[in-house]
């Protein structure tokens, strides 16, 4: 039995991850409080329409992947792998994470507008999710563990961890 996520699409992943996280930074006014724009090459970071288009493509991205995913994991893959706690943890900030950006998309629509107290906190948790996401990565690398594991079969021994 093979790894059900090839090496191609972990790094797509990575990928679309780091840009969700370097264009949504850089629409937070940090770029140029910080002189983040006066490194030589790294002046774009200061745009925000560039960076929130570079969001939207990232999200897109990582929409388009969790879909493919999610739908080869119903159809193929919970036969015979199980997600560890990592994973089921991965799982839900991924979807909240996705479902506060979908309502801050919907707050920049034309004709849209949320009172003030529901924007904080919508602007806070998808904030709040996306650190805990990069935490939860970096625990789960601390701990060498893995987000799915095979499941057991009927006569084998217990599972590990």
């Amino acid at each position: 039995m093979s790894r059900p996520i090839s090496r191609r699409m972990a790094w797509a992943y990575r990928l679309a991850v780091a840009l969700l996280a370097v264009s949504g930074t850089m629409q937070m006014p940090i770029a140029s409080r910080y002189r983040i724009t006066a490194v030589p090459g790294l002046a774009w970071l200061g745009d925000f329409w560039l960076t929130h288009r570079l969001h939207y493509a990232g999200a897109i991205a990582l929409l388009a992947l969790a879909s493919y995913l999610g739908t080869r994991w119903l159809l193929e893959w919970r036969q015979d792998f199980e997600l560890t706690r990592f994973g089921r943890v991965r799982v839900v900030l991924l979807a909240l994470l996705m479902f506060t950006g979908a309502l801050r998309m919907l707050k920049n629509l034309p004709g849209v507008s949320f009172a003030p107290a529901p924007t904080m906190v919508m602007d806070w948790a998808h904030l709040a999710l996306a650190l805990l996401l990069g935490l939860t990565a970096l625990a789960r690398l601390g701990a060498r563990a893995a987000y799915a594991r095979a499941r057991r079969q009927a006569g084998q021994g217990p599972a590990g961890r």
